[in-house]
């Protein structure tokens, strides 16, 4: 590496723009070199680029998590249940308002 501690104040901001412009370049250029990647990976299995992306943002999607099971059932309407997460259920809210215990109903 060149030693650059005597350069004037005026050379070291001219290398300094010189390379911050190189380091943009280089920046831009692999950015390039990863989207002609992608777009051969996608090539090679068959899909546009648009296709490989909607597949991707289509896997994210598919919850890999199980459904969560109702915990609590509302004794007077049995179609409405609550999982015990989240904010209470209005029925609730009302049951309990008027004495009711949240163990009451516990399915």
């Amino acid at each position: 590496m060149p030693d650059i501690s005597k350069l004037s104040v005026e050379e070291l901001r001219k290398l300094t723009a010189e390379a911050e412009a190189l380091i943009e370049s280089k920046k831009d250029q692999e950015i390039e070199d990863a989207y002609n990647k992608i777009i051969e990976i996608a090539a090679s299995a068959g899909l546009t680029l648009e296709q490989f992306i909607e597949y991707g943002a289509q896997k994210r999607k598919k919850s890999t998590r199980k459904a969560v099971e109702p915990r609590y059932r509302n004794k007077h309407d049995s179609s409405e249940t609550w999982t015990g997460r989240g904010k209470q259920p209005r029925w609730l809210v009302a049951q309990i308002e008027k004495g009711a215990k949240l163990e009451d109903f516990l399915i």
